[in-house]
């Protein structure tokens, strides 16, 4: 069986066929929009395949029947017209500077420009020119036109920081796209990605005629891999993964679910796997951290920080609809970032209430988060390696003495000016550290008669924690037991030990500790 090439970093829809590399055929989903309306919006992550579905769309509408074969659209697509495509990629710049901005739409319409032969209008507007390139292109074709916007909002979202450039960048923007809508008799199709939901941004107060599909459920994996896909269509790839891990095909299976899928995009709860970290897993077969690390939020941590959100609390937050899908560009809430940009996931939807649970999508956010934290805060080197060797002696033998002994270290050793005077943050450090070593690690995990702190599921042990500051480790065990917290995990089949620590409010630390 010949060797399977994978798309990592190839955005380029006809070069990834001309190589063949392996392609998750989204091309039903294409047709299903090119025929069933005309102006779209789609919001998804970073590195989820946006610009990729972009080349695809414009490869589509040029006519490159060639491209398609045994792909899903060559049995549904019968005329295969060549229409003109605009495209006009923002994901192309880096936007710290207002010259920037100028420069990447001047590249781009001077390219049409010239074209289609268009001459230059002393002081035009953005907004003019692209009028004046679509009216050109539709009359030397016959066709109507066809417009792809990649990653729209990057302009604003590098200028978030600086309400008076983001202003200005926003106007700018808006003036580019202000055309789309009046010029909609000479357009066969427009469509937009970003992250950041557009109906927010008043960017397009004039083009309301758009639809919005990231969260309609038929949409749900026109971006990413859903489990169905990934079985069938990349089902060698699977195959070689499980041999080299000396695995089964259902284990590996069940390994890529817990570490890269989860993500859900509507109430329609379709389970899709982040295609960044997937491709590369096959490619280097090793299960890491890929999408994570390939944008590291310090930035977040800081928003986490500003708005006194706790890792902890991002396990579980619920929510109506309008708190996640309101604008970026002024933040007074970090919950809207972190859905938009991936780091918290549609958990579950209650119907009669149309209130959303939101939370990590997977193993690989969860433990990215936490690495992260730990890096913000790290007190020194060493003390994170001393923990992980105790965390591991834990798991394998119960050697619960030696983890508390340099849990304590890790915790002295963190900087005065870091450590917050409350025991909420003394909980997201514990659930950083276990977080960070990829275990099996959930906070505030509810029972029939409160919250549970921290549970950690270890190979043979379950501990159900709770922690206290400025009290006694005897007062968290009097809570762990009166509650009943244990009878939640005690037919799970492996021993249920209660856990209660108490922090010190003068030294910061761990002073006391109870198990049983």
């Amino acid at each position: 069986m010949s060797k399977l090439v994978y798309p990592v970093g190839e955005q380029d829809f006809p070069g990834l066929r001309e190589m063949n590399m392996v392609y998750v055929d989204k091309t039903a989903l294409i047709y299903k929009m090119a025929h069933e309306g005309k102006f779209y919006f789609l919001s998804r992550p970073r590195r989820f395949g946006k610009s990729l579905l972009i080349s695809t769309l414009e490869a589509y509408f040029s006519g490159r029947k060639e491209l398609f074969t045994g792909l899903a659209v060559e049995q549904l697509e019968t005329e295969w017209t060549q229409y003109p495509v605009l495209r006009l990629d923002m994901s192309s710049g880096k936007y710290a500077r207002i010259e920037n901005l100028h420069s990447v739409i001047n590249d781009i319409l001077d390219g049409y420009e010239q074209k289609y032969n268009v001459v230059p209008l002393a002081e035009a507007s953005y907004g003019t020119r692209l009028k004046r390139i679509i009216e050109a292109a539709y009359e030397r074709t016959g066709q109507r036109v066809v417009v792809l916007i990649d990653e729209y909002d990057a302009p604003m979202l590098d200028c978030l920081d600086d309400s008076e450039r983001l202003t200005e960048v926003r106007n700018i923007v808006r003036d580019l796209y202000s055309p789309l809508k009046a010029q909609a008799q000479r357009l066969r199709f427009v469509f937009l990605t970003g992250i950041t939901k557009f109906s927010q941004l008043s960017i397009f107060s004039e083009l309301n005629n758009l639809m919005n599909i990231s969260m309609q459920p038929e949409y749900d994996t026109i971006c990413g891999i859903s489990t169905e896909e990934m079985v069938t269509q990349m089902r060698q790839g699977i195959n070689d993964l499980a041999e080299y891990h000396q695995c089964t095909f259902d284990e590996m299976v069940e390994r890529l679910k817990l570490n890269y899928d989860g993500y859900h995009f509507s109430e329609g709860m379709v389970d899709v796997f982040n295609p960044f970290s997937l491709v590369k897993v096959f490619q280097y077969k090793k299960l890491d951290y890929y999408w994570f690390e390939s944008g590291t939020p310090t930035w977040l941590l800081g928003l986490l920080r500003k708005y006194d959100m706790q890792l902890p609390d991002m396990e579980c937050i619920q929510t109506e609809s309008d708190r996640f899908n309101r604008p970026t560009d002024e933040i007074t809430d970090v919950v809207p970032v972190l859905y938009q940009s991936g780091y918290l996931t549609i958990k579950s939807y209650d119907r009669d209430l149309e209130l959303y649970s939101l939370g990590y999508p997977n193993k690989e956010v969860r433990t990215g988060f936490g690495r992260s934290f730990l890096n913000y805060i790290e007190p020194a080197p060493n003390q994170r390696t001393y923990l992980l060797k105790a965390y591991h002696m834990l798991a394998r033998n119960g050697d619960l003495e030696d983890f508390m002994s340099k849990l304590r270290d890790f915790y002295s050793a963190i900087p005065y000016d870091i450590a917050n005077d409350n025991e909420r943050h003394y909980q997201a450090i514990l659930y950083a550290v276990l977080a960070s070593y990829g275990a099996d690690v959930r906070a505030e995990d509810h029972t029939s008669d409160g919250r549970v702190d921290i549970v950690l599921r270890l190979p043979q042990t379950i501990y159900v924690m709770e922690l206290k500051y400025g009290k006694t480790a005897a007062a968290a065990m009097e809570q762990l037991r009166g509650k009943n917290y244990a009878v939640k995990y005690a037919h799970d089949g492996r021993t249920v030990r209660l856990l209660g620590l108490n922090i010190n409010k003068e030294t910061r630390t761990i002073d006391d500790w109870q198990c049983e």
